[in-house]
């Protein structure tokens, strides 16, 4: 995906539009010589071998987005990467910025499937894509409703979507319409939409997004909710201007370019240390304190119980970004080098304590939730740096073990309301706001 007018798988955070986070694969350039013929039998294998892996692990269960994955040869949207390379689940970078992190990639299948389950097409349906990338994700949709439906895809680089135009024409999928733009202003004139679907990371929701879906519509997106990437399928609440979520997953895409990119934005931390901060909302970091704190040692914390699964350490993270509003999220991200430093901060990062001066974050400690096991079922450590960090580490850890009492409430149960700030937002008890300029949201899990 990439950079979209105001979005872009191109644009995620910084290499992940995938659920399990990993760091996307090779990058991939048009001026990369064509990988060798591989036989068609090779390359067909591979692709069936993908499939059946997804529908395996649950990732696509519906025939129609299988038959599309099945039908469209996403090597042709890759080129420079042997073909049967091309069908392993893992985001693939295709462009990188000046600074060193992607600005566009082709998702992971696995994550593709997830947002088009979400999504929920049909035949015939409308379809407006936010972050063309490479084409092969509106490739896969134009399959999906076939030739009495429609598909627009709009992205910010015109350079990204000569290529995919080109890549669409020769997988036999030139009806799709590719479109160089700003795609935080949807495509009024082609409007209504059945689903519109936005593939980079945004932080706020677009006017145009849902006013150019139809009364039945429904919009998908990854949205910053206090720095953590969800993917979100929302829905029409009835009888209002709201929007409620009616499904949600952890996943990490390049950030949204344009007129409506967000504050929160990678920058660097240190000279030559190849690691990156983000901030939740845009809040300054003082880079020098976090820096010395991560140079120092960290103090561990046990929490006293085990995550089970990957998913629950996930799960841990998000609930105490939601309800520790006081604490500053920071994510730490990397280009190689500075890995090995920033440890147990990635993938999920780390709450940090904030400091009165000048409104910028004073890093007295942070701590990031994570497996002391290589493979769960693990014990959850929380770690602290920095002066101050045991403490905040201290108190994280008795957190997790009321996210326990509470029968570890996590992404699939979290309730997400979307409002136009006139709008009379519903608030329950047990759920944050979160203002933006074009939506106030209300995330949390309400108290029962």
């Amino acid at each position: 995906m990439s950079a979209a007018g105001g979005s872009a798988p191109g644009r995620d955070e910084p290499g992940r539009d995938e659920p399990g986070r990993d760091p996307p694969g090779p990058e991939l350039t048009s001026s990369e010589p064509a990988a060798a013929p591989a036989s068609l039998d090779a390359v067909t294998t591979a692709r069936a071998r993908m499939v059946e892996a997804l529908r395996v692990s649950g990732r696509i269960p519906s025939p129609a987005v299988q038959a599309a994955f099945l039908d469209v040869p996403r090597h042709l949207f890759v080129p420079g990467l042997e073909p049967a390379a091309a069908y392993q689940d893992e985001a693939l970078v295709i462009k990188y910025g000046p600074d060193g992190l992607p600005v566009s990639s082709s998702s992971q299948p696995a994550m593709m499937a997830i947002m088009l389950e979400q999504l929920g097409l049909r035949p015939g349906h409308r379809v407006l894509e936010i972050g063309t990338g490479t084409g092969y994700n509106a490739a896969v949709m134009a399959h999906i409703v076939g030739p009495a439906g429609r598909v627009i895809t709009i992205d910010i680089d015109d350079e990204l979507v000569s290529r995919a135009r080109v890549s669409l024409a020769e997988a036999g999928y030139d009806a799709v319409e590719a479109r160089t733009g700003d795609g935080g202003f949807g495509a009024p004139a082609d409007a209504p939409f059945d689903r519109i679907i936005v593939t980079a990371g945004a932080w706020d929701i677009a006017p145009a997004w849902l006013d150019q879906l139809g009364q039945a519509g429904r919009l998908v997106l990854p949205l910053a909710v206090r720095a953590i990437q969800l993917s979100v399928g929302l829905e029409r609440r009835p009888g209002g201007d709201c929007w409620t979520a009616t499904s949600a997953f952890r996943c990490g895409f390049v950030r949204m370019a344009g007129a409506f990119a967000g504050p929160e934005v990678f920058r660097p931390l240190g000279h030559g240390t190849g690691l990156f901060v983000q901030a939740d909302d845009g809040h300054l970091v003082d880079g020098r304190a976090l820096a010395t704190a991560l140079a120092a040692p960290g103090v561990d914390v046990p929490a006293g119980i085990r995550a089970i699964t990957r998913e629950e350490l996930s799960d841990v993270d998000l609930w105490l970004t939601l309800t520790e509003p006081g604490l500053s999220r920071l994510t730490v991200m990397d280009t190689g080098s500075g890995r090995s430093s920033s440890g147990p901060l990635l993938p999920y990062g780390g709450l940090a304590s904030r400091g009165s001066e000048r409104g910028q974050l004073g890093v007295s400690g942070l701590a990031g939730s994570w497996l002391s096991g290589a493979e769960p079922p693990a014990e959850i450590v929380l770690r602290g740096y920095g002066r101050g960090g045991r403490a905040l580490a201290s108190h994280l850890a008795a957190r997790v073990l009321a996210w326990d009492t509470l029968g570890r409430p996590g992404t699939a149960d979290l309730c997400l309301v979307a409002c136009p700030p006139g709008a009379q937002l519903p608030v329950a008890a047990g759920q944050i706001v979160l203002s933006r300029p074009h939506v106030r949201l209300a995330a949390g899990w309400p108290v029962r």
